[in-house]
């Protein structure tokens, strides 16, 4: 304090200098008084580290400038950077433009005059003393050292509210700031991780589900699940063992794997149709002259190329035109699944330095795309795109291909920087539904963007780059460069969502909305601006294309929303992310609603993703609609003994209906949806059903304010004996229709026993082990997780394994 006060009297002595020469102001000291005295770095906190570490913590103060200084000062301190010049555990409260308070601990009641706040001296009192108590508890503490935020969010959840992100105070929901127990599952070896924007931080709002299990443990009433359990079982068991037995005999005779020409005609073509007009992985007149030379002389292949070949037409099963409603796969999605087997063995057996070519590469990539489509092994989709990112890196792919001397060919540089693109893509998908940071530094890559040309418009053999085409010409790979132009911006999303630590302030995030959604409507008018070919295949590529631009751009502004849309309890301001969020998912809702029942799909649409690819997509979607819903009945209950001036309660009250009234009748049709997807004999499918009827379940009892147990226990009863009459071979609506019949005496409805589907029937996937419905409902939530048994229920909605759940998932959470 002494040198403030010497300061200030020479600035008094050398005024009439001053108004002549402006002299430099001193900033106003932000270590402690010991460690500006020993001249060591401070790290701010209270006492601070250097302090405790030299036992003198009882004297660590921080001394604040004088009032004069600190109010010419603080107007050069921007209010986004001022939280971050102030000591951990300070509260930190902006109360007019340019006031500024840095804490000492000498001060008592008569100093609070030296702040420079609007604040009456009551408030200045009682901040102070909620301070003082903090460092008491702190002292108090048998660790005596306060970690700061940034190396342990755990400890500062429990002692302070989080820090400021921007001129506002942006307080998150703690669960979605530091994540819910939902996201971190499983014990001893076993465990499994999810991130922000994975679907069961959203589901963990709705406490009640995991209420309803843990009463109905052990419940005598429910013994008619463990027969069933044990049916499927059965019947996993049989079919698995034919299925690895068949596998092991031919596991890497792939050449004879391949079907008929014909069939495989159509397959490549729903692939090139579909997915290679955005994820561009081949060269299409290559691809086509090798595909030629493979049926001219097949007893002689590349086994390379036939490698490829099985992973384009396991990722076109996914296209092949079927009834939406017989529940049935289509004949090659069980064929699917063994290519997919037999070209990760080839793979494995071929991943050694020497093989690992831009053919490998794409061939990864190929197999990437076949699991995503057939919903095969989800759960490993992360693990996959780590290797083939490692791969395509090896291969310099992230680099300029200008850098190769030797490869700077026209044609393969466009090559490289196409698959690179559709690499990056796959990554970005996969890591925001599993709620991960990229696996790709963008930062540190320098792979320009493809280029907007035709494939016959570039051949090996070329020397110079092509001319760019005519504007109001569409090519082939138009649809990759347009959504390539926000890849950046997307993966800055994915990067800052799923970050350990969340610093994505309000202000930022809405300049990112801003950005994508001028980035949609530019791809949108752009492709609709374009003249459209007069060749019908052409344009069901473009239809499939704009629908794939469109969703994807949707799917990020909600991963970026959310998190402030699932705040807006305690943040107002995020209103405007909660109605993002609620049109988003409604018209991703209505952009993969499948057709009517009976109508067959014979082009190929995104919505025939719905129950693969973007399965996880939807399902968070649905789930996000449930959130509004439960958060609407909670606000109408909280203002039913209030009045809005100049607004009819009767009126509002209709208005509210209506809006309901559509959001439940979008969110029940994605439930016959996902009822619909559930294959007849396998159950395959199953998850998604189940765990959404129950979300629906509740968010239908808080609307209707009445109890969510009664309703859980009469939609869980309903949906096993819907699960079970599609396992044992009736369609969706046969076993819908069964269900809802008048129940007997034990609690179930009448019903007569169906056939047993024959066995060879059942599509098989390549994960073994699905969901069953008993054992989500005999699992103890509270006791020992060893004898969990959810067969990797809660760890995707489609998972390809089975993995351990912590069964607190909706423990110690708030109600809605």
């Amino acid at each position: 304090m002494d040198d403030h006060r010497d300061y200030d009297a020479t600035s008094h002595d050398e005024a009439p200098v001053r108004e002549k020469v402006v002299q430099r102001r001193r900033r106003p000291p932000l270590s402690c008084s010991e460690c500006r005295r020993r001249k060591l770095k401070c790290d701010r906190s209270l006492p601070c580290g250097q302090c405790i570490r030299s036992k003198t913590a009882e004297s660590c103060t921080f001394v604040g400038s004088q009032p004069g200084d600190l109010l010419k000062t603080s107007r050069r301190i921007s209010p986004s950077n001022a939280h971050h010049q102030r000591p951990h555990g300070q509260v930190d409260q902006q109360t007019g433009a340019g006031s500024m308070f840095v804490f000492d601990s000498r001060l008592n009641a008569k100093s609070t005059p030296d702040r420079v706040s609007k604040n009456s001296q009551k408030e200045d009192l009682h901040e102070l003393r909620q301070r003082l108590r903090s460092l008491e508890r702190a002292m108090a503490k048998s660790v005596p050292a306060i970690q700061t935020p940034e190396t342990t969010a755990h400890d500062t959840l429990s002692e302070t509210t989080t820090s400021q992100t921007g001129p506002g105070a942006m307080y998150l929901e703690d669960r979605i700031r530091f994540l819910p127990d939902s996201n971190f599952r499983g014990k001893k070896g076993k465990t499994r991780y999810f991130g922000r924007s994975n679907w069961c931080t959203t589901a963990s709002f709705f406490q009640d589900i995991g209420t309803f299990m843990r009463q109905k443990h052990n419940n005598e009433s429910y013994r008619d699940y463990h027969s069933m359990k044990k049916y499927k079982h059965e019947i996993w068991t049989r079919e698995s063992q034919e299925h690895q037995r068949a596998f092991r005999e031919r596991a890497f005779e792939i050449e004879e794997m391949v079907p008929s020409r014909a069939i495989a005609d159509q397959l490549v073509q729903l692939y090139l149709d579909s997915f290679e007009t955005t994820y561009r992985v081949l060269h299409v007149p290559s691809f086509l002259k090798q595909y030629a030379d493979y049926w001219a002389n097949p007893q002689k292949p590349d086994i390379a190329f036939v490698a490829q070949l099985l992973a384009i037409m396991a990722a076109g099963t996914r296209f092949l035109p079927t009834s939406s409603s017989s529940g049935q796969p289509n004949a090659y999605q069980h064929s699917a699944s063994k290519w997919i087997m037999a070209i990760q063995s080839y793979i494995s057996c071929t991943s050694i330095s020497p093989h690992i070519n831009f053919k490998m590469v794409q061939t990864q990539t190929l197999l990437l795309l076949a699991q995503l489509a057939n919903a095969t092994d989800s759960e490993l989709a992360w693990i996959s795109s780590g290797a083939l990112v490692r791969s395509a890196m090896t291969l310099g792919l992230h680099r300029d291909p200008g850098r190769f001397r030797k490869a700077t060919a026209p044609f393969w540089s466009e090559l490289r920087r196409r698959l690179w693109t559709t690499i990056v893509e796959l990554d970005l998908k996969i890591a925001l539904d599993r709620g991960m940071t990229p696996s790709i530094d963008l930062d540190e890559c320098d792979c320009n963007l493809p280029s907007d040309i035709d494939d016959a418009d570039i051949v090996e053999d070329m020397k110079h780059e092509p001319s760019p085409t005519n504007s109001t010409r569409r090519t082939q790979n138009i649809y990759q460069c347009l959504l390539s132009k926000s890849l950046d911006l997307r993966w800055r999303v994915v990067k800052k969502v799923n970050a350990l630590r969340f610093s994505l302030s309000y202000d930022e995030a809405l300049q990112i909305n801003e950005e994508l959604s001028r980035f949609l409507k530019t791809g949108s008018d752009c492709l609709n601006d374009h003249v459209l070919s007069s060749d019908a295949s052409s344009s069901v590529r473009h239809q499939f294309a704009q629908s794939l631009h469109q969703f994807t751009i949707q799917k990020f502004v909600l991963a970026l929303h959310r998190p402030f849309s699932l705040s807006v309890a305690r943040l107002p301001k995020c209103s405007y992310s909660r109605k993002i969020c609620l049109e988003t998912s409604l018209e991703i809702l209505s952009q993969m609603q499948l057709p009517a029942p009976g109508e067959i799909i014979v082009h190929p649409h995104i919505k025939q993703l719905a129950s693969g690819m973007f399965c996880d997509d939807v399902f968070h979607a649905a789930i996000t609609v449930c959130v509004e819903l439960s958060l609407q009945a909670q606000e109408m209950g909280q203002s039913s003994g209030s009045r809005i001036d100049n607004i009819n309660p009767s009126v509002l009250l209709s208005m509210v209906q209506s809006q309901q009234s559509v959001m439940l009748q979008a969110i029940e049709r994605t439930l016959d949806d996902f009822g619909r997807t559930i294959l007849c004999g396998s159950g395959r499918g199953s998850k998604p059903f189940f765990f959404f009827s129950m979300i629906l379940a509740s968010a239908k009892s808080r609307i209707k304010g009445e109890d969510p147990m009664t309703e859980l226990d009469a939609v869980s009863k309903r949906a096993v004996q819907i699960g079970r009459g599609i396992i044992s071979g009736l369609s969706y609506e046969e076993a819908l229709a069964c269900a809802m019949r008048p129940p007997t005496q034990d609690g179930f409805p009448q019903s007569p026993d169906p056939p047993i589907a024959p066995f060879g029937t059942t599509p098989i996937s390549a994960s073994l082990l699905d969901f069953d419905f008993p054992s989500l409902l005999s699992t103890d939530f509270g006791g020992d997780l060893a004898t969990l048994d959810l067969n990797g229920w809660f760890d995707g909605v489609e998972s390809g394994g089975s993995d351990a759940w912590n069964g607190a998932m909706f423990a110690d959470l708030p109600q809605l």
